[in-house]
């Protein structure tokens, strides 16, 4: 444990980036599932194996937390995600790719404010990374959609 910066306070960003982790648009679209067509496979594959690195890695933050004396809260999902339900697929993507751009900014935030504590530092610009590639996977099939959508 890094003494250069408190313990309490390590574990308050942690517990932001927990909740960044848990409750992001990404893992609530996993659970309700909008509607879609079957051609929509590929973005189902992507937000899963996006849900699937956010479970990873909260898991990681969680114990991170504790280490630090801390005690894990994910939170809950906002309210306004629930006006969201009704979207197709194709709109749903788009807005989960701007929520994602959030949670980057957040994410960002957070390592800012590790900067002092190596050990936890590491796992936030995982997180990052990680986070980002997914962006770059989800912007790329939102593209297709545009694509389709343009006059032949």
């Amino acid at each position: 444990m890094n003494e250069t910066l408190e313990s309490p306070r390590v574990a308050s960003v942690l517990n932001r980036l927990l909740r960044t982790l848990c409750r992001s648009l990404a893992s609530y679209a996993e659970e309700i599932k909008p509607w879609s067509l079957a051609a929509d496979e590929p973005v189902w594959v992507a937000i899963g194996r996006l849900a699937a690195d956010s479970r990873m890695y909260a898991e990681r933050v969680a114990e991170a937390i504790i280490e630090h004396g801390g005690q894990p809260d994910p939170g809950a999902y906002p309210l306004k995600f629930a006006a969201l339900n009704d979207l197709g697929l194709e709109f749903f993507l788009r807005q989960i790719i701007l929520h994602m751009q959030r949670d980057q900014q957040v994410i960002c935030e957070c390592l800012a404010e590790l900067a002092q504590a190596a050990d936890v530092r590491a796992l936030a610009e995982e997180v990052h990374g990680n986070l980002r590639g997914h962006i770059e996977l989800l912007e790329a099939l939102a593209a297709k959609y545009d694509r389709h959508a343009l006059p032949s």
